[in-house]
């Protein structure tokens, strides 16, 4: 009977996970296919990504990290975040499907479930009172820090976080080979799905570790830390074969984020009353600027206060330390966030070697909703149980309706994607080989409209020349002039040296070509180039074998 309840349970949460994700994110539940934050280059690139990991592991999982852009530089998925989890939940979407739009919407919406259910699950183990969970988990998983973000896919699966912490609270009370393992699995796969989120997941369970090792003097336990090696050696080991290719890459090129980077992407106290939820917008005025977007929302801000006080004043039946290691990690987030200039970051930056490869370090701030979510169940668990199970019920379904209506967006920026050109219905059955694209952008501030091209790669997958990422091969660089002249001696030579087999020309794109003056400048080299499509809009050639 206890196990069709706790099925019934889990039902009744996945379902109300889905119709939150659902009405949250309006109206991407009804344009998932070719439409998305396409306005945005992060938008573009993360659809891009998302899409590549999904065709690479249901076509050819040995070539993941041989993406069809930079060609011909091998390994270019490092070139920035991989995004491995988020491909793998778009698999059944793009096996379905077939696009790369429906594969990355699919992996938002999921995204959101995830971050709800992990939060639902956090504060049900620690409260053992479901009604009080909904209203925390509806605060963590749809929190203005996300949707400020919705362009960076990566930046969406946050739901290993509290899972995380969830799991180090099991293995805190109780410690065994099967939750140590558990533990880092857990650990593995948020930093697979990002790593700042991975970075950000292992520094919080670090300071459990010690935290409850310490108020509950389990640091006298040997098995204590055996347990907790264990997790650590698991996470490290499921991590490590995907991690190399990055370290390899840094060692290669001494990439590596400098603290002056960091001060950039560093929180200032506007930052936290700057929010993207409707309910908050009265509040944008009066800050003038801002750098980020981590306003938690007043309600899970108050209802932290009142959780973190009544667990104090003996009113919840919580042990304390559980209220003030999320005290402790909310404050710490918030000290963090601010960067170089705060000192933390300074220190982790100069002592843990991991801290060199995040930019931003106003993301930890993803915490701060976090640990007000746990000190909230923990209030809302002491105030819905009451001998009236009415009132109770009561008290927690308002608390969740208020939280929504709070966090609710105006409809979220979504764009329906830019219509392609007849030239890639024409590109995609031809035979395999490396496209070239034009204009060709070859400034490095103007590198982001490249991230077109990479949308557009995914109706046909064939490789291309052109690439974005957080990494520019410096080949791609010096070479970026070469290919924004063509056609011309020295481009046509390159290309023959790199074996690009077709030129694909825009005449409607920003920095195009006139179409009217195109062909008196192609005509000298028509001996070289085999027209395959011309239009209005673009010219299609295949580079004749000399």
């Amino acid at each position: 009977m206890a196990r069709s309840s706790r099925w019934r349970e889990a039902i009744a949460v996945a379902a109300l996970a889905g119709a939150l994700a659902a009405v949250m994110t309006y109206p991407v539940i009804l344009q998932l296919d070719g439409a998305g934050r396409v306005d945005s280059i992060d938008g573009r690139w993360a659809i891009w990504n998302v899409g590549w990991v999904a065709h690479a592991l249901t076509t050819n999982p040995a070539g993941l990290y041989q993406t069809n852009i930079f060609y011909p530089h091998p390994g270019s998925l490092v070139f920035a975040e991989a995004n491995l989890v988020a491909g793998l939940l778009a698999v059944p979407a793009y096996l379905a499907t077939g696009s790369a739009f429906v594969a990355h919407n699919s992996v938002l919406l999921l995204a959101f479930m995830l971050s709800f259910v992990g939060m639902y699950a956090l504060a049900r183990y620690l409260t053992h009172t479901p009604i009080a969970c909904v209203a925390p988990a509806i605060a963590f998983a749809f929190c203005p820090y996300v949707f400020a973000r919705v362009p960076h896919i990566s930046l969406q699966l946050m739901g290993g976080l509290p899972l995380a912490l969830l799991a180090l609270h099991r293995l805190v009370d109780q410690r065994t080979v099967g939750r140590a393992v558990t533990l880092g699995a857990v650990l593995a796969a948020q930093a697979l799905a990002t790593g700042y989120y991975g970075i950000f997941a292992g520094l919080s369970v670090g300071v459990g570790v010690l935290f409850f090792g310490v108020t509950r003097g389990l640091w006298r336990e040997r098995p204590y830390w055996g347990m907790c090696l264990l997790a650590a050696v698991t996470s490290i080991a499921i991590v490590t074969p995907f991690f190399l290719p990055y370290l390899e890459l840094q060692r290669d090129t001494g990439f590596a984020r400098t603290l002056d980077e960091a001060r950039t992407y560093s929180a200032d106290w506007r930052a936290y009353f700057a929010s993207s939820a409707w309910t908050h917008r009265w509040m944008l005025p009066l800050l003038r600027n801002w750098r980020e977007v981590l306003f938690p929302g007043f309600l899970v801000t108050v209802g932290g206060a009142v959780g973190a006080w009544l667990v104090a004043t003996g009113v919840a039946r919580t042990r304390r330390d559980i209220a003030a290691f999320y005290g402790v990690v909310g404050a710490l987030a918030i000290w963090l966030s601010f960067g170089p200039q705060a000192g933390l970051y300074t220190a982790l930056y100069e002592t843990v070697p991991v801290m060199s490869l995040i930019r931003a370090p106003v993301r930890v701030a993803v915490l701060l909703p976090l640990s007000l979510a746990v000190l909230s169940a923990l209030g809302l668990a002491a105030l819905t149980s009451t001998r009236n199970r009415r009132r109770g019920r009561l008290v927690g379904a308002a608390a969740a309706l208020l939280v929504t209506v709070e966090l609710v967006e105006s409809p979220i920026q979504w764009y329906p994607a830019p219509e392609s050109s007849p030239a890639y219905g024409v590109l995609a059955p031809l035979a395999d080989g490396p496209v070239l694209e034009l204009p060709f952008y070859d400034e490095e501030a103007g590198f982001g409209w490249h991230t077109g091209y990479l949308l557009a790669s995914t109706r046909h997958w064939k490789r291309i020349v052109n690439g974005y990422g957080d990494y520019f091969p410096p080949e791609f660089v010096a070479d970026a002039p070469v290919m924004a002249g063509f056609p011309s001696p020295e481009s046509l030579a390159r290309l023959a040296r790199m074996e690009v087999r077709y030129v694909l020309v825009h005449f409607d794109l920003r920095g195009s070509p006139e179409r009217s003056t195109w062909d008196a400048r192609v005509a000298p080299f028509r001996s070289a180039l085999d027209t395959v499509y011309e239009g209005p809009d673009a010219a299609l050639y295949e580079i004749a074998t000399p």
